[in-house]
């Protein structure tokens, strides 16, 4: 079936819930129903007690016939329940959950049978009390009526299948874990379940019990019954911070500005995690300070000199995990201080701002990161090697099924697409996994360049791109490869799943990258992307610069657009790359060597060259005045040779020399038939050394050239002596 209408119309059946109302429940049994019952044969023989006991013996029919159980299998349950009314002397109808967890915790007669007596004529419902309940699905389906079970778990498991699933990882976990919600919920309609149900189901089992619910989820939100799918695993929110060893005042202080912050989650639960921390060090430094308006300048500084020489592990949270971390007991990084630092600034500036307290201090002046730890966390570009980088280009644009790993699940034309996009589009994990369904656009029409030049129409494509932290959604322009590779992946991509909301705009979106109903995870491209494509090229997990990773892998598309011959400009980068301010695109260019000795070679050449103006006129006119002049910064020269003349470092006093203050000058640089050029004049050794500063060399090249002629036959103590 094509249409997901028709797949949840094709399986539904009719359920009537069991009807009580044809039977009489009275809760006394008459001494002749007590008589009929008294011995084993009698309550064997149903075609008596139909006579002699028809009440008793009726209700347990109907549910023998509603659970479907064998004639054998019911004569020996009913028998069990009927010597339990003799002995009672009470209709099982009026026995307390005690009594019928004692029947159920027995071995007489089916315990799936006699569940479903116990929940339709008594009202049981602690089905989790039962010792041996083990299958949910055959209790569901004798409660409820196998019709009714087979036909909504097939519906289900079509939806489920249509998101991706194989049919024998839902063999695995549908069955059992949906009878266990159609018993919770005492209906086994799927209509009628509620996220409510569902986190219940989750809540207090097993991990694997919570993932099977979690994937319920995804096919119930994909057939409109929910509005979105839970969690894989039942846990809520984030783990509780431990508190052992800070002070209880530092405690709330910290928790107030939690609650009350405006800060992204993931940001405000890892300020909260240094501040508290900043607790730790107050209960060991200086018990006596318990709230923000306890610091002083001193304090200020004195935490900032123990952040200074903080190493790696100290003050931790009693809830951090119990592992030895990596460089334990060095110092911890620059940028680790500068993140403390900053996370108190924040906590302190807040805490005025709202009127909470008056402060000792200024946060800003205060805490301010010491020059030396904001120098070390300066720019500095990590990307991937050149070498390593151009093969993971290679490997995403190569990949084959015999290149996943034995435990990816995914399909390959989505491993690949996000492979392509990560090697082409120079974006964050955040911004891949949060691309919508339809992101890519074709170039539809020609694009003329300033220079002339045509791009036709095909050679790019254009993708959308979601906000993100420091842009609004935005198109860039990517390589045509990037379109193919997610046309491939949507052909492929389960049509029927449910808009997840974008927790950043809050919106439901259709993510591209979506499967089985859930969005794909950032960890993905870390965990599952990069070793394939490492693998695929042939290259291990780490380069110079230490583990290859997904933020890595941006650094190093950004920077080969900015390194090409003809690379895009800073302002283009940092639009392309969706930041707000060039300083933020710094931190991911890194200008290659060969680049940067290339650009030193050619501003080298130019800072050799003087600017000269040529008068077009005087050439056309094929007139002797001078048509040459080269710009010496505030005087022209008009010999025409003043490139090989020996007297240029000395050019006062010459008649060719031309004042830029006098009329002539000035009258020359207004003609319209004046050109502007450059020429290179080659530096002797003597002119490079006063280039360079020395005043004493100057002097003695000038004293060199004293009876040097000039173009005029005169020496320079000639013309010096003509002036005296």
């Amino acid at each position: 079936m094509n249409d997901l209408s028709q797949i949840e119309q094709g399986a539904k059946t009719t359920y009537r819930p069991f009807d009580l109302s044809g039977f009489d429940l009275s809760h006394i049994c008459s001494e002749a129903e007590l008589q009929a019952i008294a011995s084993r044969l009698q309550r064997s023989n149903w075609e008596c007690l139909q006579v002699t006991a028809p009440r008793l013996l009726e209700p347990l029919l109907a549910v023998a016939t509603l659970s479907g159980v064998s004639i054998e299998v019911a004569k020996l349950s009913i028998a069990a329940l009927l010597w339990r009314t003799s002995k009672s002397k009470t209709p099982c109808w009026s026995w307390s959950e005690a009594q019928w967890l004692e029947l159920l915790n027995s071995s007489s007669g089916s315990r799936v049978y006699l569940a479903a007596v116990a929940y339709h004529l008594s009202g049981f419902r602690s089905f989790k009390k039962v010792k041996k309940f083990r299958q949910p699905a055959l209790y569901a389906s004798a409660i409820f009526g196998y019709s009714i079970f087979m036909a909504e778990q097939s519906r289900l498991t079509q939806v489920l299948h249509s998101q991706g699933y194989a049919q024998q990882n839902l063999d695995q976990f549908l069955s059992n874990s949906l009878g266990t919600l159609m018993l919770e919920n005492g209906d086994p309609r799927l209509d009628s379940f509620t996220e409510d149900l569902l986190r219940c189901g989750q809540a207090h089992r097993r991990e694997n019990v919570a993932r099977a619910i979690g994937k319920i989820s995804r096919g119930l939100a994909a057939m409109g019954i929910i509005d979105h799918p839970l969690h894989m695993r039942g846990y809520v929110g984030w783990r509780e911070k431990s508190i052992e060893g800070v002070s209880f005042q530092w405690v709330e202080w910290c928790r107030r500005w939690r609650d009350t912050s405006t800060l992204r989650p993931r940001t405000r639960e890892s300020n909260y995690s240094l501040i508290l921390r900043a607790g730790l060090w107050l209960s060991q430094t200086a018990p006596h300070i318990t709230s923000p308006s306890d610091w002083e300048m001193s304090t200020c500084a004195d935490f900032i000199a123990a952040v200074d020489r903080m190493v790696i592990g100290e003050w931790s949270l009693e809830s951090a995990p119990a592992k030895r971390l990596p460089g334990q007991g060095l110092p911890i990084a620059a940028n680790s201080k500068k993140c403390f630092l900053h996370a108190m600034r924040r906590f302190f500036i807040d805490v005025e701002l709202w009127g909470w307290c008056r402060l000792r201090f200024s946060p800003r002046y205060h805490l301010a990161t010491p020059r030396t730890t904001a120098f070390s966390s300066g720019v500095n570009p990590r990307v991937i090697d050149d070498s390593i980088w151009l093969k993971l280009i290679w490997a995403s644009l190569h990949l084959e099924q015999e290149d996943l790993l034995s435990e990816i699940h995914y399909p390959l034309s989505m491993i690949k697409a996000m492979a392509v996009i990560w090697t082409h589009a120079g974006l964050r994990s955040n911004e891949i996994i949060r691309l919508a369904r339809g992101c890519a656009h074709a170039q539809d029409n020609d694009i003329a360049h300033d220079d002339g030049s045509l791009i036709k129409a095909g050679t790019l494509c254009y993708l959308d791109i979601p906000a993100s932290k420091t842009f609004k959604e935005f198109v860039k322009p990517v390589a045509v490869v990037v379109k193919a590779c997610v046309d491939a992946w949507l052909l492929e991509r389960p049509e029927y799943q449910a808009p997840l909301l974008d927790e950043r705009t809050g919106e439901r979106v259709e993510y591209l990258f979506q499967y089985r109903g859930k969005r794909m995870g950032t960890s993905i491209l870390n965990k599952t992307i990069i070793p394939i494509l490492c693998a695929k090229a042939g290259v291990g997990l780490q380069d110079s610069r230490g583990q290859i990773t997904s933020h890595r892998g941006r650094a190093s598309a950004v920077t080969a657009l900015a390194n090409v011959p003809q690379g895009m400009s800073l302002i283009e980068l940092m639009q392309w790359s969706g930041h707000s301010s060039p300083t933020s695109t710094m931190h991911y260019i890194r200008i290659c060597p060969t680049k940067l000795a290339a650009s030193f070679v050619k501003a080298d050449q130019m800072s050799h060259m003087v600017s000269l103006l040529i008068d077009h006129d005087v050439i056309a006119r094929h007139s002797d005045e001078p048509y040459a002049f080269y710009d010496l910064g505030d005087s022209y020269c008009a010999n025409p040779f003043w490139s090989r003349c020996p007297h240029r470092m000395a050019c006062a006093g010459c008649d060719f020399n031309l004042p830029k203050a006098s009329a002539r000058a000035q009258a020359l640089e207004s003609k319209v038939s004046i050109g502007r050029y450059l020429e290179a004049v080659p530096l002797t050794i003597d002119e490079r050394a006063i280039v360079e500063g020395d005043l004493e060399k100057l002097d003695s090249l000038i004293r060199k050239l004293d009876n040097v002629p000039t173009l005029d036959g005169r020496t320079p103590n000639e013309i010096e002596m003509k002036k005296g």
